[in-house]
């Protein structure tokens, strides 16, 4: 950390602070090294009285959330012969000084719109099975609920930093790592993330200027286990920490993936908890495939992700996040701690799709993932790039959902009743026929699954090449398709009908949208009902004014 010429510099990144700042920012850091104090990891569940008596001396717990976990700070100054008592204690399992923790990657280039990152490791694939209903724990800086993030997949959060209360993010990173994980995708806003039906635990760790103490991210994973995360996110480090190590052997041994950051020196050393045994580490690349300049690597590294490499036009990871100003928007990070969330992402996304086991997991993360650098396993890139479309292929098969009867009802009738007063209006022949044909659109088409198709399986190309190309969203979520079959058709009176038809379906579908996903859906969807019904309008008038020229299906 620089002060003397007004630049701080978080995680390997500077930012320029005034100069009337920088006295400010050194005394609250200090005032979180200068507690670096003696931390005690007692056997899990131990009374805190017993202990005191124990070894005569008073104790506190570091949070009273730890208490279950028995992390506690000692109240009296430790002398040589205390700590040794403690460390020779069946009663302790660990006794280290509190280590500074701080977060790798923090913003510091203009916003670029394009989420290459996403299409790299084929993410649409995911979005099939969403990480939906996993919750993975960010332990982190906290998480803001920006409008970019579903608000109703964020759990409600815990802090373990001292002074800072609340949860949510004053620095940034950890809304920034979240919107990687589960960012609301396919909601005519923002950007787009892995896993985004998954569920978001922010637990903070950091403080406003990214920096933490090693007790606290132990209390942190903690945390994360007893509230049932089946994923923790760790985009953070230091030096090694065996309080650290310990919640995370424990967290393994319950059956989470423990998910970190390599660390941003780029040297060949990976910074704990990234180096633990068990944590998934992963090393950060950019565009070009290469690994990131930044990234440490060296040989616990387990697989590599998007990091990004902002000397590349366009090279960081677009989230959008809060700034210490309070203000959101959308920006480009780069780091390790980019890297660590698609994989975290990527892991509930398999959950979600059946596998749940967690080496089984880490099989299909490693053995897909793209080979890059030497052959096989290597210290830069481990296993590889993640390639999620090629992780679950080793997925069981999805059951095929049941829609809904009242919805599929409802969108059949609604879509012929709108059909026949377009056909009574341009005079069709066959009324009834091709208002069966626009309830079946209306009905069908957008319900497949009750036909046992999913969309995915009759669109998924289509929905890769649209989000490729850098358009968020289903295909048929706008008016291309019914202006499409209204221009094909329009000179041919006696397929007029179609076009009609099908702009008929599409309005009862985009008025669904707006019915069943009103948090989701909003003026774009209003405009693109609009267009479709002003479409099937014109279409029925110019049949209605130019007449047909053949009596095959027209009057």
């Amino acid at each position: 950390m620089n002060i003397c010429g007004g630049i701080l510099e978080i995680g390997g990144q500077e930012r320029l602070v005034s100069k009337g700042k920088v006295l400010m920012i050194w005394g609250l850091l200090f005032a979180t090294t200068a507690q670096a104090q003696p931390v005690i990891d007692f056997v899990d569940g131990s009374n805190l009285k017993s202990l005191e008596e124990t070894f005569q001396l008073d104790f506190e717990w570091v949070d009273p959330k730890t208490a279950d976990e028995s992390l506690a700070y000692s109240v009296n100054e430790l002398s040589a012969e205390d700590i040794a008592r403690l460390q020779k204690s069946p009663l302790v399992e660990i006794v280290e000084d509190s280590i500074e923790i701080k977060a790798f990657g923090l913003p510091n280039d203009p916003l670029f719109e394009k989420q290459w990152n996403l299409t790299k490791i084929n993410a649409m694939t995911g979005w099939e099975y969403g990480g939906e209903g996993v919750i993975v724990a960010v332990v982190d800086t906290g998480v803001t609920p920006v409008k970019d993030l579903n608000e109703n997949n964020i759990l409600e959060g815990v802090s373990f930093v001292k002074g800072e209360k609340s949860w949510q993010d004053e620095n940034g990173h950890g809304t920034h790592v979240a919107g990687t994980i589960a960012q609301y995708t396919n909601n005519n806003y923002g950007a787009a993330g892995v896993a985004p039906q998954a569920k978001i635990l922010p637990i903070k760790v950091l403080g406003k200027f990214g920096g933490g103490r090693s007790e606290w991210v132990a209390a942190g994973i903690d945390e994360a286990v007893d509230q049932g995360a089946k994923v923790i996110n760790l985009s953070l480090g230091g030096a090694n920490s065996k309080i650290i190590k310990n919640a995370i052997k424990k967290a393994l041994a319950q059956d989470v993936i423990v998910v970190a950051a390599a660390g941003n020196a780029g040297k060949r050393k990976v910074s704990c908890p990234a180096n633990t045994k068990g944590v998934i580490a992963v090393s950060a690349t950019g565009p070009d495939d290469e690994l990131s300049p930044y990234s440490n690597y060296g040989k616990q590294i387990s697989i590599s992700a998007p990091g990004g490499n902002k000397k590349k036009q366009g090279g960081g990871i677009l989230q959008e996040t809060v700034g210490r100003d309070g203000n959101h928007s959308f920006q480009e990070y780069q780091g390790t701690s980019m890297a660590a969330p698609h994989v975290a992402g990527a892991a509930a996304v398999l959950i979600s799709s059946g596998i749940t086991k967690p080496e089984e997991i880490k099989k299909a993360l490693f053995e897909s993932a793209v080979d890059l650098g030497a052959a096989g396993w290597d210290p830069k890139f481990g296993h590889g790039r993640l390639d999620i479309a090629a992780a679950l292929q080793q997925a069981p098969a999805k059951p095929t959902p049941v829609a809904n009867p009242v919805k599929r009802i409802t969108a059949f009738a609604s879509g012929a009743i709108l059909m026949l007063a377009l056909s009574g209006l341009a005079g069709f022949g066959r009324k009834w026929f091709t208002a069966l044909f626009a309830g079946f659109l209306s009905g069908g088409f957008f319900l497949l699954p009750m036909l046992g198709i999913t969309e995915p399986m009759l669109l998924g190309p289509a929905v890769t090449w649209v989000a490729a190309v850098g358009f968020v969203g289903m295909i048929w979520i706008s008016v291309i398709i019914p202006g499409a079959a209204v221009l094909a058709t329009i000179p041919y009176p006696a397929w007029r009908w179609i076009g009609t038809s099908v702009c008929a379906a599409w309005t009862i579908h985009f008025a669904g949208l707006l019915v069943t996903n009103p948090f989701g859906f909003g003026k774009w969807e209003i405009i693109n009902l609009g267009l479709c019904l002003g479409m099937g309008i014109f279409s029925a008038l110019v049949h209605r004014v130019m007449g047909a020229d053949d009596g095959r299906i027209s009057r």
